[in-house]
C-alpha cells in the first residue's frame, strides 16, 4: 500500500457494490517519517450480518513524497479489549501529565 496522504488509509471494503467492511472508529499518531494508524472495522458475514468488531494495526514510513506500508496486525475484538485492558493496568509506568517527547499531554 501506498498513500500520499494519511487520511487516504481507509479500510473500508466493497465487492460488487456492496459494502462487506465498515471502519466504525480511526486514530492517527505521526511522529517524524512514520505513522500508525489504528482502525476499528467490521465485516458483513455469509448471512448479511455484521461480525464483532476487529481492530487494524497499520504502520507507515514515509518514503520520499508518499507513505508505504511497513507492517500491519489485525486483533479480534475480544483480544484488542484485553490489549486495552493491559494498557491500562501499566498506565502508571506511562507519564500521565505527558513528558517532553509528547508536549501535547495524554489526550492529544
Amino acid at each position: 500500500m501506498r498513500v500520499a496522504e494519511l487520511d487516504d488509509v481507509t479500510y473500508d471494503l466493497e465487492v460488487d457494490g456492496e459494502q462487506v467492511r465498515r471502519t466504525l472508529h480511526r486514530r492517527v499518531w505521526e511522529r517524524g517519517a512514520w505513522a500508525t494508524i489504528a482502525i476499528a472495522y467490521e465485516e458483513r458475514g455469509a448471512s448479511g450480518a455484521w461480525k464483532p468488531a476487529k481492530l487494524a494495526l497499520i504502520r507507515l514510513q514515509r518514503v520520499r513524497d508518499a507513505w508505504k506500508q511497513h507492517a500491519a496486525l489485525t486483533l479480534r475484538g475480544s483480544d484488542a479489549v484485553l490489549l486495552g485492558q493491559a494498557l491500562g493496568a501499566w498506565r502508571d509506568i506511562f507519564d500521565p501529565a505527558g513528558s517532553p517527547d509528547d508536549p501535547a499531554g495524554p489526550d492529544a
